[in-house]
């Protein structure tokens, strides 16, 4: 249920020029850096762990970064409500549940990594930020999510390649819910509307939306083979289903993958699933162990 406002939601007071394409591949990189700073916060979350000991303290920690995090919203939530903004409530209440549910799942022996909730949640809306300058409504909040559960997927690959990381499932399941919960919270603000964004129309929808399960079936098998794999040598199929549908898709649909204009939600999508063939050819060339 939406909680309908006497006001509406602020908008421009006069013309607001589209950001260009370079801005936003910019702030896409941000995100990328805000990844690389949650893998190489290994080492501070290690000293913290030792200094706070094996009582409760480190098993609050996280729990109480999240809830700082969540504080923060709900504030926001309330001021919205008092400018006589709408919000969502559904939307509110999921997003708080997910971020329970996320709390949840990691393995109890090394709590602070209960940390990783409060990281995806607050990068589910960065993510949101970005992409709002090409899309809204439910496609932002559904793109939101599949891309925050990317950069996840990013992250645990990269924790594959470094020294003191290794790359498993449940982190990676985390990533994915608590992304969930960021971008839900995000829908139920009503976060980063822009009304001078209209809806993408994109031609030969079907055989696109086709492409891309194709896409997430293939980038499946590679994080499954990956897994299976790491710590020996990867076989050549570990790569060939994802470079063969991205290949396909920049033959049969160039205007998605080069255009931002065209469907950014998807080009993204595309460019994130291609980029987790990265991980295991610098693994394979530059002779860096992968587990």
């Amino acid at each position: 249920m939406t909680r309908s406002a006497n006001r509406s939601d602020p908008r421009p007071a006069g013309p607001v020029r589209e950001l260009s394409a370079p801005k936003l591949l910019l702030l896409h990189g941000v995100c990328y850096l805000l990844v690389l700073c949650y893998v190489n916060m290994f080492d501070f979350w290690a000293w913290l762990s030792r200094m706070l000991g094996p009582g409760q303290a480190v098993r609050l920690l996280p729990v109480a970064v999240t809830a700082l995090l969540l504080l923060i919203i709900v504030q926001r939530f309330v001021d919205r409500v008092r400018r006589g903004y709408s919000i969502d409530l559904v939307f509110l209440g999921l997003g708080l549940v997910f971020a329970i549910f996320s709390l949840a799942l990691p393995d109890p022996a090394v709590p602070i990594k209960r940390i990783h909730v409060a990281e995806y949640i607050l990068l589910s809306f960065l993510v949101r930020a970005t992409l709002s300058h090409r899309l809204q409504g439910g496609q932002l909040t559904l793109f939101t999510v599949l891309v925050t559960l990317l950069w996840g997927i990013h992250d645990e690959m990269l924790q594959g390649l470094h020294a003191n990381r290794y790359y498993g499932w449940l982190d990676m399941i985390v990533n994915g819910t608590a992304g969930l919960s960021g971008a839900l919270l995000g829908h139920g603000l009503r976060c980063c509307l822009r009304e001078q964004v209209r809806p993408p129309k994109t031609q030969g929808l079907v055989g696109l939306i086709t492409l891309f399960i194709l896409l997430g079936a293939s980038s499946a098998w590679l994080v499954t083979m990956l897994y299976q794999q790491r710590g020996t040598p990867f076989s050549l199929t570990l790569f060939l289903p994802q470079l063969a549908v991205g290949l396909l898709l920049v033959f049969l649909r160039p205007d998605i993958v080069f255009r931002s204009r065209v469907q950014h939600g998807f080009q993204v999508v595309f460019w994130l699933a291609c980029g987790l063939l990265l991980y295991p050819l610098v693994s394979l060339f530059a002779g860096v162990k992968f587990v």
